[in-house]
């Protein structure tokens, strides 16, 4: 009992939105970090304050990028390598870009994709792009260690143990692995970092994995994504830095200079191309003429594919929608009725697949014991229940098509069997009531989709068209949404992403969540620009047979 609680805890502790950091405690542990870095001799007590040298480059390379938990032996520790603003961009290497009179430094990140690993640049945290924008201006032939200096940096690092100095002794100070995974924990707990960045900087294994399935970003975005990141994470860590107690450990004196420098500081302006919104774009230098240019790289997709094209949505839902815009004409037989029927119900269940995002399994309906007022429902996803909202839009169409069942009811009466639990159903040639099944929701999308488009475009359908391809389309917007701008949490909530002990306690009984949510699902509609929901009152009883 007690590992299955421990367990839920570890879950809602590594989810989005759990707690940072203690931000002091990280202080002390970088202060503890520097010190242990500082050049010793026997029988020499070491200055308190020492110069910058190429263990701090290596310790804060490897402490930002993830990589100082990774380390195996000192074979393990990679070799930086200073690279030219046209040189192909591979693993460690540096390079200095320049813009409006300022040199700002980018490195590698790796990505991996189906497909195998991809690199791309990405410019260094604003808070250590002057230290390293110094060390390569000034030391630019000196970033290889030999063996014996990576045997003293990893034994340092990884297999000593280290000495507090006295002043921060009896401080409650981080362990040395959870200083080492300090940013990607953050970025793991991030409610704001999108799944896509979070695995750029995160190595090991992603907590809610198939969340990845569901979302894409290009490189640009993610670049901007991680930007920003890092901004958050080190400006805490700087503002626990600057207490008295650990700034002597963090300042240090530049060799050329020998003037004070703090281990993280402000950059008080930023180059133009990092002051973009939403986007970093990535450059490569040409040199034409004799003039330098940077020329935009383009950049590359990354994650699912199978989200489909708000306008193809468009189309496709609409064209749905003039199908079923008039019933049946008065004198209608039984047949057409019960044809028309069952095309309001396919279109009512790709409607729920599209505007909730769930599973398109099983029945693909609602329990009706399980329908709150039609404004939530209760659903049953790899055997659990979650709640979910119900839009207006999709509220006015069920309530449409209640109506329509209410006419089917007076003029089949249809056999009565247990799939009348549900809200939606179809209704065979015996007039007997059957369950919507995922394979009759597939095989009619498919259909459905090669005719809309070989009728109102020239443009040559997708192939493998499925309904699951809407809940990718639901994830998609989700992530991409300003207005209002969902957490990862959120997004994971909607999909119904979670592991053991996080489906407990509802973010739906947090008023402000709820009405952002809520604001959320009824913009879709908009945005899908769907055709509105005709009610069939009683004017039309008539008609209906």
């Amino acid at each position: 009992m007690m590992r299955r609680l421990q367990e839920k805890k570890r879950n809602r502790t590594r989810n989005a939105g759990g707690v940072p950091v203690d931000s002091y405690k990280a202080g002390l542990a970088m202060a503890n970090a520097l010190n242990e870095l500082r050049p010793k001799k026997p029988g020499v007590v070491p200055e308190l304050t020492t110069e910058l040298n190429l263990f701090h480059i290596y310790f804060l390379y490897l402490w930002f990028t993830g990589q100082l938990s990774e380390l195996t032996d000192a074979q393990s520790i990679p070799t930086l390598t200073l690279v030219s603003g046209s040189a192909t961009c591979a693993p460690h290497c540096l390079r200095r870009i320049r813009e409006a009179g300022i040199s700002w430094v980018e490195y590698v990140i790796p990505y991996q994709t189906n497909n195998g690993i991809i690199y791309f640049w990405q410019p260094i945290p604003e808070a250590l792009n002057p230290i390293f924008s110094y060390w390569l201006t000034h030391h630019d032939t000196q970033l290889g260690l030999t063996p014996a200096l990576k045997s003293q940096l990893f034994e340092q690092l990884k297999e000593r143990k280290w000495r507090t100095p006295k002043t921060l002794r009896r401080k409650n100070m981080l362990r040395k692995d959870v200083l080492y995974s300090y940013i990607p924990h953050q970025a793991e707990i991030d409610p704001y970092l999108s799944t896509p960045a979070k695995k750029a900087i995160m190595s090991g294994t992603m907590h809610h994995h198939s969340a990845l399935s569901y979302q894409k970003l290009n490189s640009n975005q993610i670049r901007y994504e991680i930007f920003c990141a890092h901004r958050r994470y080190l400006a805490r860590l700087t503002q626990a830095i600057n207490t008295s107690e650990i700034k002597s450990f963090c300042d240090l004196y530049l060799p050329s200079s020998k003037t004070l420098k703090p281990i993280f500081s402000t950059q008080p302006s930023l180059p133009p191309y990092l002051k973009q919104t939403g986007e970093i774009v990535s450059y490569e230098l040409q040199i034409s003429d004799g003039a330098r240019v940077y020329v935009p790289i383009p950049p590359i997709s990354l994650g699912s594919e199978r989200a489909l094209e708000i306008a193809d949505l468009t189309l496709f839902f609409n064209y749905l929608r003039q199908r079923v815009q008039s019933p049946p004409a008065k004198g209608a037989s039984n047949n057409e009725l019960r044809h028309y029927y069952n095309l309001r119900t396919y279109e009512l269940a790709l409607l729920f697949v599209l505007l909730t995002g769930t599973r398109p399994h099983h029945h693909i309906s609602i329990e009706r014991d399980d329908c709150f007022d039609l404004r939530k429902a209760l659903v049953k996803d790899k055997g659990r229940y979650r709640l979910i909202d119900i839009c207006d839009y999709l509220r006015e169409a069920i309530c449409a098509y209640l109506i329509l069942q209410q006419r089917l009811y007076q003029s089949l009466s249809p056999s009565i069997t247990s799939s009348l639990s549900v809200i939606w159903y179809l209704v065979d040639d015996k007039h007997h009531t059957q369950c919507l099944t995922a394979k009759d929701l597939r095989q009619f999308m498919a259909k459905e989709w090669q005719i809309c488009f070989s009728i109102h475009t020239s443009k040559r359908p997708q192939q493998k068209v499925v309904p699951y391809r809407l809940r990718h389309s639901f994830a998609q917007h989700a992530l991409m949404s300003i207005k209002p701008r969902l957490s990862t949490q959120q997004i994971d909530l909607l999909m119904g992403h979670s592991e053991l002990g996080e489906h407990l306690g509802s973010t739906f009984t947090f008023k402000g969540s709820d009405r952002m949510l809520k604001e959320f699902l009824n913009h879709w509609p908009e945005l899908l620009r769907l055709s509105p929901i005709t009610q069939h009152t009683s004017n039309n009883k008539e008609e209906m047979g």
